[in-house]
């Protein structure tokens, strides 16, 4: 029978930490951080976490893949699973969270502190997002909307361009451009890191008529591609309003 006596401290595989309870025993020490690697991958240990024969720790990947002959007398190791849960570090691009060892080198490839490039055709400005939010601001002049991830909000259809913005400083570019005889080009590009956070998904409707509701729906994968979506809204004499939500689903890699 699994021994669950560490699920209370464990905030889940994967997730990011930001402090620990009180009245814990917390000293600093120095280590060398490869003795918390798989002793067959080399990569970090994470639970669940196996000790062979031998003594050596290897991770839950590599002990499935054991020869039968080699797998035999391989047993859970509880002890090493709760020194790497309360293995902690700091993200190297200076955001406020603190990461389990395990989990440093996927934050900093999608930690929206990392290096952004500038969403704007030719510029090749490198920034994390909130020094990114400023060179937009004061060098392409472009105005900001704040607006929440899932929920809908409305923007009127007019050329120009802006910069949407969610509390937690996610960035995407909002592009309308007036096309002769169509009506306005809507188009929007997801500022991230090199490597993306997750899957984006974008919704915009719009009415043109009394009775008339129109929808169009893409997808941004994990993998970055498409970085930019298009949607054409009709020429009308009256005034009209786009109703765009965004989905964004965190990327969890195994």
């Amino acid at each position: 029978m699994e021994d669950t006596s560490n699920s209370n401290k464990r905030k889940g595989d994967g997730e990011q930490l930001q402090g620990r309870t009180s009245g814990c025993k917390r000293q600093n020490v120095s280590t060398v951080m490869e003795i918390f690697d798989c002793t067959v991958c080399s990569k970090p240990l994470r639970p669940p976490i196996f000790q062979c024969s031998k003594g050596n720790s290897i991770c839950g990947d590599c002990q499935e893949r054991l020869p039968l002959l080699e797998g035999i007398g391989v047993q859970r190791s509880y002890i090493m699973e709760r020194v790497v849960d309360n293995i902690f570090v700091s993200c190297k691009h200076g955001c406020s969270m603190t990461i389990a060892y395990y989990q440093k080198e996927k934050h900093e490839r999608q930690c929206p502190c990392g290096p952004c490039l500038c969403p704007v055709s030719g510029c090749g400005f490198v920034a994390s997002t909130t020094v990114l939010l400023d060179h937009l601001a004061t060098v392409h002049t472009l105005p900001t909307t704040p607006m929440e991830l899932f929920q809908p909000f409305q923007v009127p259809v007019q050329p120009g361009s802006r910069v949407l913005k969610t509390k937690y400083n996610r960035l995407f570019l909002l592009k309308m451009e007036a096309l002769e005889s169509y009506g306005h080009g809507v188009s929007l590009v997801c500022v991230q890191p090199e490597t993306p956070g997750g899957n984006v998904r974008i919704t915009v409707g719009f009415s043109c008529a009394p009775g008339h509701n129109q929808e169009s729906k893409w997808e941004m994968g994990p993998d970055g591609v498409p970085t930019e979506c298009l949607c054409i809204v009709p020429r009308k004499e009256t005034d009209i309003v786009a109703t765009i939500t965004i989905e964004r689903e965190d990327y969890d890699e195994d």
